[in-house]
C-alpha cells in the first residue's frame, strides 16, 4: 500500500527582527503580503484559499496567518506553492528596501493510502 502525504493548512508567520515600523505601517504591509500570498495561491493551486489570523505572540510578527484550502492539497502543488509565496515576498521586501525578513512555515498534514 503506497501513501501520499496532502496539506489541507499551513500556519504562516512572517517575522522582521527589530523593526521600528508602527501600528499602522505594519498594517499596511500585512495587507500587501496577504495580497501576494493570494496571488500565488491563485497561479499555483487554482483553488479558493481562506486566510485566517492568528495571535500576533511578539513584536516581530508582520503577519501570523493560517491559511487553509477547501479539500487538501498534495505535497508537490504545495511546495510550488511555498516556493512562490517565499520568492514573492523576498522580491517585494527587496523592492520596498526593508530588510530580510525570516519566513516560517508550519505546515499541517495528512497520510492517505494510494
Amino acid at each position: 500500500m503506497e501513501f501520499a502525504i496532502s496539506i489541507a493548512m499551513v500556519d504562516v508567520t512572517v517575522k522582521m527582527i527589530n523593526h521600528d515600523l508602527n501600528d499602522r505601517e505594519v498594517k499596511i504591509l500585512e495587507v500587501f503580503l496577504l495580497n501576494l500570498a493570494a496571488q500565488s495561491n491563485a497561479s499555483t493551486t487554482k483553488m479558493g484559499m481562506a486566510l485566517n489570523p492568528l495571535e500576533k505572540l511578539e513584536h516581530d510578527m508582520i503577519i501570523h496567518y493560517r491559511f487553509a484550502w477547501q479539500s487538501s492539497i498534495s505535497e508537490e502543488l504545495y511546495g510550488e506553492f511555498k516556493e512562490g509565496l517565499e520568492r514573492r515576498y523576498s522580491v517585494a521586501f527587496k523592492m520596498c528596501d526593508l530588510p530580510e525578513v525570516q519566513i516560517l512555515f508550519m505546515e499541517n498534514a495528512y497520510i492517505e493510502s494510494i
